[in-house]
């Protein structure tokens, strides 16, 4: 498939460039290249590490196409596989919870150990005669931790997650969202293409406008962020400068580990391509824009706050900026659609980010 990137964009000496044509936002082609491209060789976030602390306790998820799981084993190592039986590619296990001591495949019951080994195959000796228990194992992905969060990869030799974190954990300051615990998952279902919430996620001019009230605390024009390779990151402190303001949303708890700097500001983040963050004095947030269709994507939250924290208040105070930002990502959608569809002068500095995540997203899907 060719990449025709081309769109109507008024452009001067100084601005940034719209890099990506209607297509890439409803073209079925475009998204299947997406999934054999960009999102089939990332480390992708499964689960908390308190979902995982007893044996057989497991998380499962997709990467690109290739559904993964993670499973404590009886040794109280973590491991990652990929989730299909070795037998007829049976899917066998969804969701999260735990499996006791086997994974069992529904379909014809050939069973693992949950080191991933196969133990048992059920009428062996009369219909597979020489088969060896030792051939068939589940075929193992990567795993790996950060911050009390579990990610997996399909490549169990893939790069370490360090790696892949290079420009966001390095701009986190004082949160350590590994102190906290996380009190609530939600799941969103967007009648978006994936790439617009992450542009919309990117994009500091909408902040002084889409997000008024609900952010309208902070002071867009100390904005800071950073840029690494695909990753981004950013901070704004708060307008007012009596040193007991904090950004404490309302009904949350004050995350005690924090410095003077993380109390009186917000951080958002993009791990890429689609990973983002958000913290906060009293949350730290993840949600990442899982592709469902060329118009379809499920942002999967994960809030962390400290232990005991009502899950109901960091919630809406996630929700409060979120479901902004997801109303105005399906109307840009719908106009995406128009034949008279064509993006205007961007925002200089402000929009500046947009076409750097468009440009690694063509950078990942050509090379």
């Amino acid at each position: 498939m060719s990449l025709d990137t081309s769109t109507e964009v008024a452009t001067s000496p100084e601005a940034p460039a719209f890099l990506l044509g209607p297509e890439a936002y409803l073209s079925p082609e475009w998204f299947d290249l997406e999934q054999r491209t960009l999102f089939a060789d990332r480390w992708t976030l499964l689960a908390s590490a308190d979902e995982l602390v007893e044996p057989g306790d497991y998380a499962t998820g997709t990467v690109g196409r290739a559904p993964l799981v993670v499973v404590r084993g009886d040794d109280g190592t973590l491991r990652a596989f990929h989730n299909l039986c070795r037998h007829r590619g049976m899917v066998l296990l969804t969701g999260t919870g735990n499996v006791g001591t086997t994974i069992n495949c529904f379909y014809h019951q050939w069973r693992y150990a949950l080191d991933g080994s196969l133990t048992v195959v059920p009428q062996r000796r009369e219909q597979f005669p020489g088969l060896e228990n030792g051939d068939w194992g589940l075929a193992p992905a990567a795993v790996g931790e950060w911050e009390g969060m579990v990610f997996a990869h399909p490549d169990p030799d893939a790069p370490p997650l360090a790696q892949a974190l290079v420009g966001v954990a390095d701009h986190l300051g004082s949160h350590r969202p590994g102190l906290l615990a996380q009190v609530a998952t939600v799941r969103l279902d967007m009648a978006c293409n994936w790439k617009l919430f992450v542009e919309n996620h990117v994009d500091i001019y909408h902040l002084w406008y889409l997000h008024r009230t609900t952010l309208g605390a902070f002071d867009h024009t100390r904005f800071s962020h950073w840029q690494s390779g695909g990753n981004w990151a950013s901070y704004e402190p708060l307008r007012s400068d009596d040193p007991s303001a904090t950004s404490l949303p309302e009904g949350t708890v004050p995350i005690t580990h924090l410095d003077d700097r993380d109390r009186r500001g917000i951080g958002a983040h993009l791990l890429f391509p689609s990973h983002m963050l958000a913290s906060s004095a009293g949350f730290f947030t993840t949600y990442v824009a899982v592709p469902v269709a060329p118009d379809r994507t499920t942002l999967e939250i994960r809030v962390r706050a400290e232990p005991g924290s009502d899950p109901g208040a960091a919630v809406r105070a996630v929700r409060a900026f979120i479901d902004e930002d997801v109303h105005a990502c399906e109307q840009v959608q719908a106009g995406v659609a128009s034949p008279r569809f064509a993006v205007g002068p961007l925002a200089r500095d402000h929009e500046r980010p947009i076409e750097r995540f468009q440009g690694a997203v063509l950078a990942a899907m050509t090379t």
